[in-house]
């Protein structure tokens, strides 16, 4: 995400849709809502399960792009394109939490700087430098991660063919993906209970946890990511790019997945207020926390998430494309974005500064 689905199924929109709805017309449930359960089911339903996936399509991408380089087809080719947007998929939710690890490790800058520093990959790739593991890993997370991977393997305009990847161009290729593999796996490590176990301090925030000594402040870092991630695309993957009419500032330019990196910024929104993850719902969330509370906020949030994610949809017929064509739809998401940040930003943190205790 450093800055430098299309495919969310209608059903997914759908379901957010209901899940604002309420016979109740009072603005309040009367359920009480357990707020450990609530950080609990976080953990155990998004924040764990998202760093798994993570590292297991990481896994798949570095095998296709191995199958590759072993088999240098267009059809191989193809397949490892396709593994890289399965990878961004959830690397892209899990901006909806970037805090931790992801953060203080560094392992987001390493893996997701944008744009790529493309003259300096050239320049390197055309070098008589040996490339290995650590020399990539020593590269400016610009100069590498998941942009350096794509720009191999798709090439400006998306339409290298197989054929045009150099000897030397495969070797970057194969280091750097091992290198993104790694930091995958460390960024996964550092939440599981057999590792660094980050996820206890979430857990017992509040009750001993190093990084959160209560649990408003825990939920307080909750919504300030939520916020901060709707900033990044509307003010500054949207902005520069659509304020400068420069494709080659887009995050994701070479595969065209810009637009669809952003809806998946979006959905991880969704994904933390919700406790919601690839189809699994916890059975407590932040989402039923304020409705709890305060039934008409919990409306107004999923209502502004689900304007932010139609209202990107329409981006058409990319991202890349609409920074010339189709700039109102551009202008309208980052309204819609403004519009969800400014309600987290005030009334929802408003709410966890006043009803969470301790």
């Amino acid at each position: 995400m450093k800055n430098t689905l299309l495919g969310l199924s209608c059903a997914a929109i759908l379901a957010l849709s209901s899940c604002g709805k309420d016979n109740n017309p009072s603005g309040t449930q009367t359920t009480a809502v357990d707020e450990q359960e609530v950080i609990t089911q976080f953990v155990s339903v998004v924040g764990n399960p998202n760093y798994v996936d993570i590292q297991a399509k990481a896994t798949l991408l570095n095998t296709s792009i191995t199958t590759f380089l072993a088999t240098p087809t267009d059809a191989n080719l193809t397949a490892a394109r396709v593994a890289w947007k399965n990878t961004r998929q959830p690397w892209e939710q899990a901006e909806g939490f970037l805090f931790g690890p992801v953060e203080d490790e560094n392992y987001d800058p390493t893996m997701d700087s944008w744009p790529l520093n493309r003259t300096d990959v050239d320049a390197l790739i055309g070098s008589s430098d040996v490339i290995t593991l650590s020399y990539v890993d020593g590269l400016d997370g610009f100069s590498k991660g998941f942009h350096g991977i794509e720009y191999i393997i798709f090439g400006p305009g998306g339409t290298r063919k197989a054929a045009d990847i150099t000897a030397r161009q495969k070797d970057y290729l194969k280091f750097t993906s091992q290198s993104l593999l790694n930091t995958t796996t460390a960024l996964m490590n550092s939440w599981a209970a057999s590792g660094d176990n980050y996820a206890a301090k979430i857990t017992t925030a509040g009750n001993g946890s190093t990084a959160f000594k209560t649990r408003k402040e825990l939920f307080t870092t909750i919504v300030t990511q939520m916020a901060g991630i709707c900033e990044e695309v509307g003010t500054g993957k949207m902005a520069e790019p659509f304020t400068e009419r420069d494709s080659t500032k887009d995050e994701s330019s070479y595969s065209h997945n810009t637009t669809t990196d952003f809806i998946n910024n979006i959905q991880g929104v969704l994904n933390v207020y919700t406790a919601t993850y690839n189809g699994t719902k916890g059975t407590t969330s932040l989402s039923a926390l304020v409705a709890s509370k305060n039934l008409a906020l919990d409306t107004k949030i999923k209502t502004q998430i689900q304007t932010a994610l139609s209202s990107m949809a329409l981006i058409t017929p990319t991202f890349e494309k609409a920074i010339y064509d189709n700039r109102d739809k551009i202008s309208n998401s980052q309204t819609a974005l403004a519009t969800l940040q400014a309600t987290l930003e005030g009334d929802l943190t408003t709410f966890i500064q006043t009803n969470i205790k301790d």
